[in-house]
């Protein structure tokens, strides 16, 4: 069994300038935010996510919520490379803005890439010998 290298994301943690008007969005409304990125990802429903998160929040398990949500986005869109603690416990804005520019980035990449063709299965037609018949005199 082969061991298959991690899928890392291409976005940086502090790209702030990246997208300011989504960096913006996330330190209004982190939770709104979670629950777009979820809604896009089909990860979960934005007011359910957002509901859960502020919840979470209110009893101190905010970063949980929020660093599952996120890793099984960013595993809907093809990154594998789990996401630090360091980055869900200090900067959880900055690791959002960070998953939602990937997010956006990898969506985009696969609207644009070529519909991948789909192979149809090769028929192959045998046909039975004639069938002969015995003579018997």
């Amino acid at each position: 069994m082969a061991a298959q290298l991690p899928v890392f994301m291409n976005n940086q943690l502090f790209g702030c300038f990246d997208d300011v008007g989504d960096c913006v969005y996330a330190c209004c409304c982190p939770a709104c935010h979670l629950g777009t990125i979820a809604q896009r990802t089909a990860v979960g429903d934005c007011i359910g996510t957002c509901c859960m998160n502020t919840i979470a929040y209110n009893f101190c398990f905010g970063p949980c919520h929020s660093k599952g949500v996120l890793q099984s986005a960013l595993y809907r869109v093809g990154v594998s490379a789990p996401i630090g603690v360091f980055e869900c416990c200090c900067c959880p804005l900055c690791l959002q803005c960070q998953v939602s520019r990937e997010v956006n980035d990898r969506q985009a990449a696969a609207a644009l890439a070529p519909p991948m063709q789909q192979q149809q299965p090769q028929v192959i037609v045998v046909q039975a010998p004639a069938v002969q018949a015995m003579c018997t005199s």
